[in-house]
């Protein structure tokens, strides 16, 4: 079976206008598609995100960690919101080197006040 050739017409225009929160789902779909990439891991199943965007300031944050432990949870116990305010931009552009900081669990405490 041949496959139609799908093309946009002769004198015709294809628009999408969206959102903010198709904007936020369009940003975590593709930064869950490229997490092995930006956060330099083999394997995305051994690793737990947590995503959150602070509308007025354009601002955008991903935590990630290793695969919880025996002893853990399957989340990330950090408040996104109070780390998004008081962590600096790490990066420029994802698509460098150095793009993301490791911190501990501390380090975050710290910046958070927690």
């Amino acid at each position: 079976m041949k496959r139609e050739k799908k093309i946009i017409p002769d004198n015709k225009y294809r628009v999408i206008k969206i959102g903010k929160e198709a904007i936020f789902e369009f940003l975590y779909e593709s930064f869950k598609d490229r997490i092995e990439m930006f956060f330099d891991v083999s394997d995305m199943t051994t690793v737990v995100t947590a995503f959150d965007i602070d509308w007025e300031k354009g601002e955008f944050i991903c935590v990630a960690r290793n695969e919880m432990s025996e002893n853990e949870h399957l989340q990330i116990d950090v408040d996104l919101k109070k780390l998004l305010s008081e962590l600096e931009s790490t990066t420029d552009t994802l698509f460098q080197n150095n793009r993301y900081v490791e911190l501990s669990k501390s380090d975050i405490e710290k910046l958070t006040n927690c």
